[in-house]
């Protein structure tokens, strides 16, 4: 049963990466959904509503929960990184849905998730390895 544990371990943090995304990503479209098909908001517009929406939870769960980094000193540092991160993937994100929806005739709803996708991959290596990067602790000096 160990040599499960350890074998999984690894893809752990994935896991919690891709829950923490999936749970943001349904706030995200159901907020689209709601900003667009009950409030008659134009799709673009809702979009970004939706995002700002999402990187809420999306923040929370990622730092202390995918990556388990709870340091308060170091959170104003992250929240800063995380959110021009957030701020170039809004762009992205908004060009992708704009682009998959006008040439190349998806669904919103489907061009959203698409991006999604896209945007999680680049995201992971992201808060890894530069966001919620824990600092290496300096290495003791021999007496």
């Amino acid at each position: 049963m160990e040599a499960i544990k350890n074998t999984l371990r690894p893809f752990a943090k994935i896991l919690r990466f891709l829950i923490s995304g999936g749970s943001a990503a349904v706030i995200n479209l159901s907020v689209l959904y709601v900003f667009t098909d009950v409030l008659h908001v134009y799709y673009v517009a809702s979009s970004v509503v939706a995002f700002l929406f999402a990187f809420v939870l999306s923040f929370t769960l990622q730092k202390y929960w995918t990556f388990k980094e709870t340091s308060q000193e170091l959170i104003k540092r992250q929240l800063a990184l995380y959110l021009i991160a957030a701020a170039v993937n809004l762009g992205f994100n908004t060009l992708l849905i704009y682009c998959f929806v006008e040439y190349a005739g998806f669904h919103y709803l489907l061009a959203q998730v698409a991006t999604s996708a896209i945007i999680a991959i680049e995201s992971f290596f992201l808060y890894k390895h530069i966001i919620f990067k824990t600092p290496s602790a300096p290495a003791a000096v021999p007496l």
